[in-house]
């Protein structure tokens, strides 16, 4: 079993990761060149994942579009880009600090997964609001652009890794402003929670659930505070996840459909075509035709 037993409050003390020096050693990305395999992770904003103890195992792609396996230590980082992906195995201990930059917020996780006993013996999660003003968008462009770098272990990666980790660290650490309203973090933490979900079966009701609050309440603060409905913004994610995999992946139709959360397939052709104003099939020729122009 582990030994390092980190929580969130350790972390937003400074008294896991950030104190490090020369941390991290080593960075790897996972990237998109190669379809990802069924129940890969795989969502439209960047991911970093800091290992704290044991082994995290993860297939990847690399920069050649080859499917790889990696298998990162305490002093190691993995990056994932927006829309690139990752597949963690969990065959061995091990303790992650994972960091989901959204549009609006960052959502915190720190799990503890035992192979001994095939579960997560610990799981942490928060959401913190990214201010508008600040450096941390810029910092995760600047980090993922390292992503074709042969050298993504170099000094200047290391150093915006320590960074991004450090502000984080400082937005766990803030309270959240007294005059922020409930409804608000409500809503962040929905959008969070179906970015991350998108591709399950997933409704209002089961959010609301995982939200702690009345399936009424949740949609009143959805269109309170996104202007929209929860299914409008759900169909909204799905569909712009599956345009992306018509333009990288030459996958069937279906499996982009069901990778989507569309099970079935009638419906999910239905609501493209009335979203994009042209089918699946008319969408990919046309950005075919475009690249083939370009060529």
């Amino acid at each position: 079993m582990l030994n390092a037993n980190v929580t969130l409050d350790d972390f937003a003390r400074g008294n896991a990761l950030a104190g490090e020096v020369g941390w991290p050693q080593r960075i790897v990305f996972g990237l998109d060149a190669a379809a990802p395999p069924l129940g890969a992770l795989q969502v439209q904003f960047a991911r970093f994942e800091f290992v704290i103890a044991g082994t995290y195992t993860n297939v990847l792609c690399d920069r050649n579009a080859r499917i790889v396996e990696a298998e990162l230590g305490p002093d190691e980082a993995l990056v994932v880009p927006g829309n690139c992906w990752n597949q963690p195995l969990w065959d061995k201990d091990v303790e992650v600090l994972s960091l989901l930059f959204g549009a609006t917020h960052l959502g915190v996780s720190l799990v503890r997964w035992s192979a001994g006993e095939r579960r997560f013996v610990s799981v942490e999660k928060r959401s913190c609001l990214i201010p508008g003003n600040g450096p941390l968008q810029h910092l995760v462009e600047a980090m993922t652009s390292h992503r074709d770098d042969a050298g993504a272990t170099s000094l200047d990666a290391r150093l915006l890794a320590q960074s991004i980790l450090e502000y984080a660290r400082r937005l766990i650490a803030n309270p959240v402003p007294e005059e922020e309203r409930q409804s608000s973090a409500f809503f962040r933490a929905a959008c969070l929670y179906i970015e991350e979900n998108f591709d399950r079966q997933i409704t209002r009701d089961t959010v609301a659930a995982h939200l702690r609050i009345s399936p009424n309440y949740f949609s009143r603060v959805f269109r309170e505070q996104g202007a929209m409905t929860f299914s409008d913004y759900l169909t909204q994610v799905r569909i712009g996840k599956a345009k992306f995999m018509l333009e990288k992946y030459d996958l069937p139709l279906s499996q982009i459909a069901q990778r989507c959360g569309f099970n079935d397939f009638n419906y999910f052709y239905k609501v493209f075509k009335k979203v994009v104003g042209r089918t699946p099939t008319e969408y990919r020729n046309s950005v075919q035709a475009g690249a083939a122009a370009k060529a």
